[in-house]
C-alpha cells in the first residue's frame, strides 16, 4: 500500500501547526503524539460501545464511527512522518478474535509506535480494525482527507 499521499497530506498539516505552535527547547512532542494516538483511539473504541457490556445503548452511527477513526489515522501518519516511515509500507491487516480484544491490541502496540518496526504492528491492527468495523480502506482514506480538510480549516481559525 501507497501512504505517499496520506504522509504528504498529514506533513503539511503538521508543518503549519509547528509553524503557530512551535517546538520549545524541552519539547518531545514524540511522546505527546503518542498520548494523542492513545486518547483517539480510547474515543474510538466510546463510540463504538463494543466495551459497554452494562447498557442497551447501541454504537454511534457509522459515520460518526469512521471520523473517530479519521483522527486516529491522523497521530498514525504524524507520527510515521516523525520516524521516517517509508510511504510504501506492507499491510497485513490483523484481526482479533473480538472488537474488544482488537482494541487492546492496538493500545498495547500504540504505546510503541515512534519504533518503526511498532509503528507498522499498529499501522496493521488499525486497519484490522477499521476493517472489523465494516469500513474499506476508501472509506477510511476519504474520512482521512475530509477531516484533513476540517483540521486545517481549524488552524486557520485559531483552533
Amino acid at each position: 500500500m501507497d501512504l505517499s499521499k496520506l504522509f504528504d497530506m498529514q506533513r503539511e498539516l503538521d508543518e503549519r501547526i509547528e509553524k503557530q505552535h512551535p517546538r520549545q527547547p524541552d519539547d518531545r512532542r514524540i511522546y505527546s503524539k503518542l498520548l494523542a494516538l492513545l486518547v483517539e483511539i480510547g474515543e474510538l473504541a466510546n463510540e463504538t460501545r463494543c466495551f459497554k457490556f452494562w447498557s442497551n445503548k447501541g454504537p454511534s452511527s457509522k459515520a460518526k464511527i469512521l471520523e473517530e477513526g479519521a483522527d486516529v489515522l491522523h497521530f498514525l501518519l504524524s507520527i510515521g512522518n516523525e520516524i521516517h516511515v517509508k510511504p510504501s509500507v506492507e499491510i497485513i491487516p490483523i484481526t482479533k478474535i473480538s472488537l474488544d480484544a482488537q482494541f487492546l491490541a492496538l493500545y498495547d502496540q500504540a504505546r510503541l509506535a515512534n519504533i518503526k518496526e511498532q509503528w507498522e504492528w499498529t499501522f496493521n491492527l488499525y486497519v484490522g480494525l477499521m476493517e472489523t468495523l465494516g469500513f474499506t480502506w476508501d472509506e477510511v482514506e476519504a474520512a482521512y482527507m475530509r477531516k484533513n480538510a476540517v483540521n486545517h480549516h481549524r488552524q486557520e481559525s485559531g483552533y
